[in-house]
């Protein structure tokens, strides 16, 4: 029977179980004041027996947030046999609700509390043990309000403790992430009878986590100090057999009520992670979550900044501080049929900060974001325009961006992408054109209000001049005598306007293509490198590689889904030749694209990706693998961008990319 949507998230809320599972980590605290003590030297035997009790509008008084138990064993002897946590069971705190029920203890040891691993204590040393109310309270199942919390001894057998002394403490807590792994689903229906639920356990920062048949309980949470919490939930759903499903999404909470109803339709098998904003007041949380597994938890600052400022790279170090690089392709270069550019256009949904949290998490180093101008550039013979309002609007965007991923201490380049892209609508920045003055001085300027805008950022941001520019239809050696100079002097004019503009800039490393962004063609006598002020300091050569272009784009007539030992052997060739040109000439290159559609064949992309990656290393090559963010049948995309889950294909080549040598 198919319970409403409104039935199950009341069974999910109120449903009274035994809390199991329960871990808590603790963190750093900034100060405590402890009141004057509650009591002091007071000895008690083995036997199970009461002691005090506190009432919740008395412990809370005075800002007081958790107790302080100091604590002595006076005589060591047998624990009871069917005591599991022995001398970790010494004394509890039991809470309690308004209608006398519950009585759900912590337990308090000289481990600390809830803890079961085994400790023999030592008569006379004093231990000291901080518990928050907020873990003791937690015990409650959600939706219960608590009434007070009673102190009193274990089951010690022949032992006896002296609490030397137990105070109120007001604790000044500093919020910090939050993480939570494991693996919990849902196990109860229309009883209360099944248990295998599974377990979820703290693994980063102050938190405390229960687990029972219907939800996950978290509690003991301080994100006060955070500018905009959030909390990212990670599942994954079975096998969809009968059309898309409605399950429960949801945080409920500390009354039970969702923050975010989310009912979604989940049509596909996977992992998806939900992302919530929290409330700065948050200190519990209940997660209801059905027909899926719960894998992790991770509760953060969504304005987090872990990056370290950079300024002191030279041609030398740039390519290993990089590492290895993705491509967020199909966003900030998509371009509408109309020629307006629309980060959404193509397929992918508004970039999302927790898109650079994953692959900084995965080992990435370095993003490249393309970007593309094409509606506030308009060029007319020997003139241009720029309409200020729109380029503007794409500026702030892309900062905005930029901003994400440097949070994360990512590197990232940006560029002039899909205005010299033949076939997009809206296209100025083309070399094979007669007249190159109009063009000339639109490419300057865009660059001058980039280079402006981004003037104080350090290394951590890099530039690249364009894109895979070349004679329309014309991908292998340029035909047109001006080709090779219309190419050279933009790059030129690049390194001129952005050196130009001072501050960071003087130091910015900066990217620059040849010919289409071809190997051979960049290796030839036609590919100029650029200088500024006699010096190529800091210039990066970029090229793409995408060879055999068969099996790495093609989809249609000759398509092939392997490659040969001679296709592999190919990569080594190539890569040698940048060595060799500029490598060994103190001239950095990245491979700034490459990569395969995926046409059923992922273990021969792994082949082929794990040459391509051993070669780049061998030769000394930077590398930043192209994904365009689908994960369907011919796509690219190691994430779904919608979803946060990485993809087969994701899941085969990651760990290729950014930790080569470990990958299976």
């Amino acid at each position: 029977m198919i319970k409403s949507k409104f039935l199950r998230r009341v069974l999910s809320v109120v449903m009274s179980v035994a809390v199991v599972g329960t871990t808590l980590v603790t963190g750093s605290t900034a100060s405590a004041t402890a009141s004057d003590p509650l009591i002091s030297n007071q000895e008690y035997d083995g036997n199970v027996g009461y002691i005090k009790n506190f009432p919740k509008s008395e412990y809370l008084n005075g800002g007081n947030n958790a107790f302080e138990l100091k604590f002595q064993y006076t005589q060591l002897g047998t624990v009871a046999a069917d005591d599991d946590l022995g001398y970790n069971n010494s004394l509890q705190f039991v809470v309690y609700d308004n209608d006398w029920g519950g009585w759900e203890p912590t337990m308090v040891g000289p481990n600390g509390y809830d803890k079961t691993e085994a400790v023999t204590p030592t008569t006379n040393e004093t231990y000291t043990v901080t518990v928050p109310f907020s873990v003791i309270e937690s015990k409650l199942s959600t939706g219960k309000q608590v009434q007070g919390i009673n102190i009193q001894t274990g089951g010690m057998s022949d032992c006896k403790i002296k609490i030397v002394s137990l105070s109120y403490i007001s604790e000044e807590r500093i919020s910090s992430p939050v993480v939570i792994e494991g693996s919990w689903h849902k196990t109860s229906g229309e009883n209360d009878t099944e248990d295998d639920y599974g377990t979820m356990s703290v693994t980063e920062g102050m938190a405390y986590v229960s687990t029972n048949a219907w939800n996950i309980g978290v509690s003991g949470l301080d994100v006060d100090d955070f500018e905009s919490p959030i909390i990212a939930v990670t599942v994954e759903y079975g096998e969809i057999t009968d059309g898309p499903i409605y399950p429960q999404a949801e945080v409920l909470n500390s009354s039970g009520q969702p923050i975010v109803q989310n009912y979604p339709q989940v049509s596909a098998a996977g992992d998806v992670t939900y992302l919530t904003a929290l409330p700065k007041t948050t200190q519990s949380l209940t997660l209801a979550y059905d027909t899926c597994t719960v894998k992790k938890v991770e509760i953060y600052d969504e304005d987090e900044d872990y990056s370290t400022p950079v300024n002191n790279l030279t041609n030398a170090t740039i390519i290993d501080a990089m590492g290895a690089g993705i491509n967020l392709g199909n966003a900030l270069d998509s371009v509408t049929d109309e020629g307006v550019t629309s980060e959404t256009a193509w397929g992918n949904p508004t970039i999302n900060k927790r898109t650079f949290k994953d692959v900084a998490a995965a080992g990435f180093k370095t993003v490249r974001i393309p970007v593309s101008w094409v509606d506030a550039v308009t060029v007319n013979g020997d003139s241009y325009t720029i309409n200020t309002d729109r380029f503007n609007t794409i500026l702030a965007r892309v900062k905005q961006v930029v901003d994400m991923a440097r949070d994360y201490d990512l590197f990232v380049i940006i560029n002039i992408h899909h205005d010299g892209s033949e076939g997009v609508t809206g296209q100025w920045l083309d070399i094979d054109a007669a007249n190159q003055t109009g063009i000339r001085a639109a490419f300057a300027e865009v660059w001058n209000r980039i280079a402006t805008e981004f003037q104080s950022y350090d290394q951590h941001l890099l530039f690249e001049s364009m894109n895979e520019v070349m004679e329309n239809g014309n991908y292998g050696t340029p035909n047109n005598e001006n080709t090779w100079p219309n190419i050279n002097y933009l790059n030129q004019s690049f390194v001129n306007v952005v050196r130009g503009k001072g501050g960071n800039n003087l130091t910015r490393f900066l990217v620059i293509p040849g010919y289409n962004t071809n190997i051979d063609q960049t290796v030839s006598d036609g590919f100029v490198m650029p200088t500024y002020n006699g010096s190529s300091d800091r210039i990066i050569v970029t090229c793409h590689f995408y060879d055999p272009y068969n099996f790495t784009l093609n989809t249609g007539a000759g398509s092939v889904t392997t490659t040969s030992r001679s296709d592999r052997s190919y990569i080594g060739t190539q890569f040698e030749k940048l060595k060799e040109t500029f490598v060994d000439n103190d001239i950095p290159v990245i491979i700034g694209e490459f990569g395969a559609v995926n046409k059923n064949n992922i273990s021969d992309i792994e082949t082929y990706i794990e040459r391509v990656v051993e070669e780049a290393q061998t030769n000394g090559l930077g590398y930043i693998i192209w994904d365009n963010g689908y994960t369907g049948a011919n796509g690219m995309g190691l994430w779904n961008r919608y979803t946060y889950g990485k993809s087969d294909l994701g899941k085969a080549l990651i760990p290729i990319l950014t930790d080569p040598g470990t990958a299976e």
